[in-house]
Formats: structure tokens, sequence, C-alpha cells
């Protein structure tokens, strides 16, 4: 597994953690939850990303709510709203990143934490706002 794939898995948990639980998220970054080794890398990266994500939490709440289709957003499993959150705020902060990159790793995440059923919404909802919000990012 690669470390930018860790990060994004401890990141996961993270955003997990303070939705279910509303942990502040400086104490949830301290990790002391988590009782595997993490290196250096993968908790820079995963903190970059929850921190995007607690930034940029009403636009990408916001991006979600337009581009789900037939879902209220308070349907949506906090599993799948901190996927599509972390997978948003790559589209705003890490323009270097190919959305298919973006949206692939969405997807390992959504299969690795979620039932396969959802596989399809992330997939769809991704791919709207991508396509709607950050054109040029889907070559």
């Amino acid at each position: 597994m690669s470390s930018r794939h860790r990060g994004r898995s401890l990141a996961l948990m993270c955003l997990y953690q303070i939705e279910l639980v509303s942990a502040e998220p400086e104490t949830a970054l301290k990790f002391l939850w988590y009782d595997k080794q993490i290196s250096e890398e993968e908790s820079v990266y995963a903190k970059f990303l929850v921190r995007g994500a607690v930034s940029q939490k009403t636009r990408i709440e916001g991006l979600i709510s337009a581009h789900s289709t037939n879902w209220d957003f308070s349907r949506i499993s906090i599993v799948n709203r901190c996927i599509l959150s972390l997978s948003i705020v790559s589209f705003i902060l890490e323009k270097e990143l190919a959305a298919t990159v973006v949206i692939d790793e969405a997807l390992e995440l959504t299969r690795e934490f979620e039932a396969e059923e959802s596989i399809q919404f992330i997939n769809g909802v991704l791919d709207a706002i991508c396509k709607k919000e950050f054109m040029g990012k889907t070559d």
C-alpha cells in the first residue's frame, strides 16, 4: 500500500471520527486512536487532507448536495460523505493530480470501507462534480 493511499485512509478515519463523535480536528489529528505505525509522509498527507476538508466543509457539502441527484445530504452515509469530502478537497487543493487518480483513490477507499453498492454512487457524484465544477481535470 502506497504512503499516499495510507495517508488517505488515515484522513478518512480521522474525518469519520470528527463527523461521528464531533471530535475536534486537531485532537483527532494526533492519531492517538490509531494503533499502527504511521510514517511522517502519511501523517503529513493525512493532516493536509483533513485540514483542507475541514476548512472547505461548507463548499464541499454544497457540491455534494448539488451533485448527488435524488439523495438528500442527510441520507448519505458518514463514510460516503467523508470519501467524497477527501476527493473534493483533492480537486480543490491538489490541482496537479489528474481527476482519474482522485476518483480511482475514492473508489478504492469505498471498496475498503463501505458497501459495494456505494461504488457507483461515489463514482457518479465525483464524475459530475469534476465535469461541472473542475473542467479540464478530466483529461
